[in-house]
């Protein structure tokens, strides 16, 4: 028998998670659906593939899952306001922000995140009430600065430990 709701919810609050936004264009006109996620995980180096986890009756599944392309955008410590945004229900979220644009992809990044992924749509399969959408790497850039971490239902950033 399975374990509870309750205690598999308390099992995902005890695990610490780099904080990223999945976005794509939806199918007509320039509109962007995005969500902020910590479920990101790189899953193999040949082919250069990454995936993360949506659930189901999220409003922004079904764009997310039918899009031929989409960016992933790993937030800095200093981006929780950009976290909570892209957190909140489509209808809550207000003015959207400005987008880069991808080099190689056209798909939606986050300007100034900690690193931007150009990625096209590898496979999307079903697990549970998620779906698990992998993805191809293009493109990705890089640059300095502490990632944002998710632990707890807190937003917080990396305090190293000195040891080495």
């Amino acid at each position: 028998m399975p374990i509870s709701g309750e205690l598999y919810r308390q099992l995902g609050r005890a695990s610490a998670g780099a904080v990223s936004v999945v976005a794509t264009y939806e199918a007509e006109g320039e509109s962007i659906v995005g969500l902020t996620i910590s479920s990101f995980v790189t899953l193999s180096f040949d082919p250069p593939l990454v995936m993360y986890a949506i659930q189901r009756h999220t409003a922004s599944y079904a764009p997310m899952v039918t899009c031929k392309s989409f960016g992933v955008s790993l937030l800095t410590a200093e981006q929780s306001d950009i976290a909570r945004h892209f957190a909140k229900p489509r209808r809550e979220r207000g003015t959207e922000m400005s987008f880069d644009v991808g080099h190689q992809v056209r798909v939606p990044l986050v300007p100034s995140a900690l690193a931007q992924i150009e990625c096209v749509t590898h496979e999307v399969f079903m697990s549970g009430d998620h779906a698990i959408v992998v993805g191809l790497v293009e493109a990705a850039r890089t640059s300095e600065g502490e990632p944002l971490l998710y632990f707890g239902r807190q937003y917080g950033h990396f305090v190293p430990s000195g040891i080495r």
